[in-house]
């Protein structure tokens, strides 16, 4: 049985051509707003065209960041286990097979050695000189028809509103498939994704290492997600891996007219089974001018999760702040102070403090002309 969910790509082509012809056969189109006339006839403004450049017919670069950071660790009997300087890279892109992109090949380069890692140590400090790249990830992607999406190959982890704090750690991996639908305007919620794959090997990052676990299978995952016009959106989903099930909601609020924040976030997981138990997280955030943003919040996981989630949290009760600065479109500086308090058992990162400095590749070669810029949210 270890092939059976190989059966999710071929069924994502046929939900997907079943629907396109459904829609066409039971629904009437609302007529174009042409036929519409306006209210007032005016002659409109020539617009000027604006082609986008012709690399971006074939390859999009996603993501290209280049990051240093410094980092302190503190146990909580007063050990400071980590003291150092750290790089990091990130690079994703795709090849788009056809002019619109409804099929694709995707890729994720970066740094780091493990499930929770995406850091190289740089000598300086605590830690020796380490230079390693990775290809973490790399899948197909069809979309053959709007609104249908179907990923099989090595694959980031589908959180909705959730954050790494309550499910898997940012730079964490699967290996497997998944199909998302996106029809709003038909569902009463704005996703619906079901993902089937391996989550394991924590310590073989590179996906070359990685692919025979395309025939096994230990996780799944079941998430929707649904919005309430710009301010409110919130996802629940239900995973189970190697046998234990959690389930997970997340809401988050984009609270503007509240003065004192302007994004409100809470997050909770139950898990199932012999081991069960439950945490969650609270963060709020304000922009203090249009490019310096504080938040701050309170995190609860239990102290046998797993430790898959993010290596900031962990496990225990912890407070944490946060700072950005975006001094351009390709520089900025941020930083993270996070404290565990009031645990009864051992903590190995008690105190941490991070500081960021991160370099934007993209916008620079967009300010080039190698790419168009993207709307906001693409």
């Amino acid at each position: 049985m270890k092939r059976v969910h190989v059966l999710i790509l071929p069924l994502a082509w046929l939900l997907c051509t079943a629907s396109a012809f459904a829609g066409q056969a039971t629904s009437e189109p609302s007529p174009p707003d042409t036929q519409r006339p306006p209210a007032r006839m005016t002659k409109p403004a020539p617009v000027k065209a604006t082609p986008s450049p012709a690399l971006e017919r074939w390859f999009d670069l996603q993501t290209a960041t280049f990051a240093t950071r410094y980092r302190m660790i503190e146990t909580s009997v007063g050990v400071v286990s980590t003291n150092q300087m750290q790089g990091q890279v990130a690079l994703k892109g795709r090849v788009k097979f056809d002019s619109r992109a409804r099929f694709t090949l995707n890729a994720f380069v970066g740094t780091g050695n493990s499930f929770t890692g995406s850091w190289n140590t740089t000598g300086v400090g605590t830690g020796e000189l380490s230079t390693n790249l990775y290809l973490k990830q790399i899948y197909l992607a069809a979309s053959p028809v709007k609104g249908f999406d179907a990923e099989w190959g090595g694959l980031g982890i589908a959180r909705g509103d959730g954050t790494e704090i309550t499910t898997y750690d940012n730079d964490g991996y699967i290996v497997g498939e998944r199909l998302s639908i996106r029809r709003p305007k038909d569902l009463y919620v704005d996703e619906i994704s079901a993902t089937v794959g391996y989550l394991g090997d924590t310590s073989t990052v590179s996906f070359t290492k990685r692919y025979q676990r395309l025939d096994d299978v230990n996780y799944r995952q079941f998430l929707v997600a649904r919005k309430f016009g710009p301010q409110v959106s919130l996802s629940a989903d239900y995973t189970r891996l190697q046998g234990v099930g959690t389930l997970r909601a997340a809401v988050t609020v984009r609270a503007k007219f509240v003065k004192a924040v302007d994004l409100i976030r809470f997050e909770q997981y139950r898990r199932l089974g012999t081991t069960a138990a439950w945490g969650f997280g609270a963060y709020a955030e304000k922009a203090v001018t249009r490019k310096v943003t504080v938040g701050g919040g309170y995190a609860d996981i239990d102290l046998k999760y797993g430790g898959l989630n993010a290596d900031r949290f962990n496990k225990g009760k912890r407070l944490y702040a946060t700072g950005a600065v975006k001094l351009s479109k390709e520089f900025g500086v941020s930083m993270f102070f996070g404290r565990a308090v009031g645990n009864s058992v051992t903590i190995v990162n008690q105190t941490r403090f991070d500081l960021l400095f991160t370099y934007n590749a993209v916008a620079s070669l967009q300010k080039a002309g190698f790419f168009a810029a993207r709307p906001a949210g693409r």
